[in-house]
């Protein structure tokens, strides 16, 4: 009785992995009709992350968002302006005495995705207000990032440019 019904269950959840398999790029999802009648998106990401994890994850939410936008046929025009605490996560980390292994791979990973976001065509910039309220020095930062005087004027000028203006 226990073998006939573990047999039944084995051979539904392989009749369901047929389907789904079977089913094939017609069951891939997609942004089709919210991205109808596009071939460019202008997008600004306003990232004010205070904690490397959090920054990392909002980095590969970019980077996913960019990759999607090419693959569905949009072409993506992006600027990431980094402001508040997030400037700390963004120094190079030659420049930051004692880190535990954990955050070295974490920043390590930052590292990487602001080099493909660049390799995308992705523009950068940071804010030297926030820069100058934590004490940081422009040698500090990770290369490819644009000082800028004041991110929410960077912010303000592409939203009237037609960026649309991503909180994340």
């Amino acid at each position: 009785m226990k073998n006939t019904r573990f047999s039944n269950l084995f051979s539904l959840m392989l009749a369901g992995l047929f389907l789904v398999v079977s089913a094939g790029p017609g069951f891939a999802v997609d942004d089709r009709e919210a991205l109808q009648g596009m071939t460019a998106a202008k997008v600004v990401f306003d990232v004010k992350k205070d904690d490397p994890q959090k920054l990392l994850r909002a980095l590969t939410a970019i980077r996913n968002a960019s990759e999607n936008l090419t693959r569905q046929g949009v072409r993506p025009d992006i600027v990431v302006t980094f402001r508040g605490a997030s400037v700390v996560c963004l120094a190079d980390m030659k420049e930051v005495p004692e880190v535990n292994e954990y955050k070295e791979e974490i920043m390590d990973k930052i590292s990487w995705n602001i080099i493909e976001l660049k390799k995308a065509g992705v523009q950068m910039e940071i804010c030297s207000l926030a820069l100058s309220l934590v004490g940081m020095e422009d040698t500090e930062l990770l290369p490819g990032i644009k000082k800028v005087g004041n991110s929410l004027v960077s912010l303000i000028a592409y939203q009237n440019k037609g960026y649309a203006m991503v909180a994340i």
